[in-house]
This record gives structure tokens, sequence and C-alpha cells, in this order.
């Protein structure tokens, strides 16, 4: 009864917050969800139990995911900066200042990567990711991601990815690097919108990876490349002519081969 009683203040005072920030009255609020002002005046109190169907209603509203309604404290978060990144969705930049200049941002690390999609509405799991200062970047929300694999070559396995905050699908630009965030997964390729078949092509750079399609309404975030941060030192001749053309001659004899192996099939 006690934690009951605990969470129905905290969305009361969620509530009431989402509404200051609105600069909305008490009756004005009251009038858009249809119910008496002096009920929800008890609701904002937290001395009366707001019904779930009340609940989605604010949720709707404020173009809050519900869980955030519920679960976090607003409070935490700087409501001026959220951002809409869909329906019934925001995006909580939770920055701290380290010297009173710049502000932090969040790196996703691999473990936390499959949380995240879970994650991404709470401002209090999005706290909980380590920060990082990176005064060069310019302005924006931004975001670091993991890449894992060699599909982005040159950029190695393990590094992480800098992206900034796309608010807009109509802001993407064609053949540009982006962390896609979508409900499948998280990956970072080269894309390219196809409005009429609705769908969002993504290119790896090493063209060993074909590239695939995902459906435009399971994209949840974009984040443009910015940088990329990398703890690996590469040996002196990685990146040589010699060492370059021994690669590229080893896959034209590769894909030579598939070619060979597929005209016999036929």
């Amino acid at each position: 009864m006690e934690n009951q009683l605990v969470s129905q203040i905290k969305i009361a005072r969620n509530i009431k917050l989402m509404r200051l920030s609105k600069g909305l009255t008490q009756e004005q609020l009251a009038d858009a969800l249809a119910i008496p002002s002096t009920r929800y005046a008890n609701y904002e109190q937290g001395t009366r139990a707001i019904p779930i169907d009340t609940l989605v209603a604010i949720s709707s509203y404020f173009h809050l995911a519900l869980d955030a309604l519920v679960k976090s404290d607003l409070s935490k978060v700087d409501l001026k900066g959220l951002m809409h990144v869909g329906e019934n969705r925001l995006l909580f930049p939770i920055l701290i200042k380290d010297d009173g200049k710049f502000e932090s941002i969040e790196v996703v690390p691999v473990k936390a990567s499959a949380g995240y999609l879970s994650g991404y509405a709470d401002p209090e799991f999005i706290e909980t990711l380590p920060k990082a200062a990176l005064p060069f970047i310019g302005n924006g929300t931004h975001r670091g991601f993991p890449l894992t694999g060699d599909s982005m070559l040159p950029i190695p396995d393990e590094s992480i990815i800098i992206g900034r905050f796309i608010e807009r699908m109509s802001d993407v630009k064609d053949g540009r690097t982006y962390v896609v965030v979508a409900t499948s997964g998280i990956a970072y390729k080269r894309v390219y919108i196809k409005k009429q078949e609705g769908v969002l092509l993504m290119v790896s750079d090493n063209k060993m990876y074909s590239p695939y399609e995902i459906p435009l309404e399971s994209v949840l975030e974009l984040w443009e490349f910015k940088c990329y941060i990398s703890t690996k030192e590469y040996a002196p001749d990685e990146y040589s002519l010699n060492n370059l053309f021994q690669q590229m001659s080893g896959l034209t004899r590769g894909i030579e081969e598939i070619k060979q192996r597929l005209g016999g099939k036929g």
C-alpha cells in the first residue's frame, strides 16, 4: 500500500510538471481531458488514484510515453530540452555539466545496447549510461553507440560512433551514415530513403555485406555521424598501398569464385 502511494504521488508530480511546462491551468487540462476540474485537482494532489484510461489520455495529450509518465522522475529532466521523436515518444537529453562549459554526452556500451531499445524513453535508464565530454562536436543533442564487426571499414571494430540526433526523417541526406535505432536493433549504416516503398535502405561500406531494407515506421531514432572514437592501434603496414592492393586482389578473386559457383549451378 505504501509503495502504491509513493508511485501515485510520483505520477501526480510528473503530471503537474508537464502541465506547468505547457503553461496550462488545472481547469484547462481538465477540460482537455474531459473530466471535472475537481477530480483532476485530486489526481494532481496525489489524493486519488488515476484510472488507466485517464493516464493513457494524459500520455497522449503530452506526447509522452506512458512508462515515462508513471515510472520516471521528470523533475530530473530538462523539460525545455525534450524532443518529439514519434507518437507518444520523447528524447530525454539528460546532460551533466563537467566543467561549466561543455555538456557531457551519453555513451551506450555494447552490453547496454539491447537494453537501449526498451530504455530509450526512460530518463532513469539514460542517466545510468556512462558520460563523456567532447567539446569539439558542436551544437545539438549527441549520443555514442558501439560499432561491432567490419561492415563499415575503415572504421574499426569496437569503435564508438558519436551521432547527432536527427529530429525529422526529412532531414536525412541520402548516402550519409547514421546510427539507426529501430525495433529490430541498432545499426550504423549508409542510408537511403525509399519513400514510395516506405523503407530505409541500409548499406554497408564493406561490400561483402549485402544491403537490406527496414520499414520506415520501425525507425525509432536516427543519429547523424559526427565522429568516432577508437582505442585500437593499427599496424604500420595495415593501410599501406601494398596491403590494400593485396586485400583488393583477394576480394576480386573471391567474387570471381562466387560467380563461377553461381554460374555452375545455372
